[in-house]
């Protein structure tokens, strides 16, 4: 079964340094803790976004290419250490903790702990919709679901992003089955 939980955000000591300073690699090892740390409260959590937690931990607002590069090479050094799990869901990598995978975080209405749409992982998303249908036992047309996900997400608009997220997530679950079409053209498990 899939279960709803609070979103957290990892609260992270923010250090204020350049950008060229932390290129140095003075800050590998901290920096690798840091991922760590994000990935083990806010997971699953996508690449870009835990890219943007661990750069803005330093004070540092925008993620360049040299930034991206440096921030790929802690993620592999990582990998090859076994400490990480990720997994390639629509496109995009998304890491996870543990086993643990089962269940969905709507959006705090907090706007420092804010997670916009295209930053929620497509396989987080899925997990709304097979909550839905779980939960209910109803089938549901397309569009029917799409108002159901975006309540249950607890956001008040149905935006592009929104409606991508959930246009991803649907045919995600499809691919893997756990969406069927039935007779009447309506959706379930």
């Amino acid at each position: 079964m899939i279960e709803k939980r609070a979103y957290e955000k990892a609260s992270l000591e923010v250090m204020e340094i350049d950008s060229e300073e932390f290129l140095k690699g003075e800050y590998g090892e901290d920096a690798k803790a840091k991922i760590l740390r994000i990935i083990e409260i806010e997971a699953p959590i996508t690449e870009s976004l835990l890219a943007k937690r661990l750069i803005n931990s330093y004070g540092i607002k925008r993620l360049g290419s040299s930034l991206s590069d440096y921030f790929s090479s802690l993620i592999k050094e990582l990998e090859e250490e076994g400490k990480l799990k990720m997994e390639a869901v629509a496109g995009e990598n998304v890491f996870h903790k543990n086993d643990d995978s089962s269940y969905f975080r709507p959006t705090p209405e907090d706007p420092e702990e804010i997670r916009y749409s295209y930053q929620i992982p497509v396989s987080e998303a899925l997990n709304v919709i097979t909550y839905i249908l779980e939960t209910t036992g109803k089938k549901y047309t397309k569009k029917a679901l799409l108002v159901e996900f975006s309540k249950e997400l607890e956001y008040q608009r149905k935006g592009s992003q929104v409606v991508s997220l959930f246009n991803k997530a649907f045919e995600e679950g499809k691919k893997r089955g756990v969406i069927r079409k039935n007779s009447s053209g309506k959706f379930s498990l």
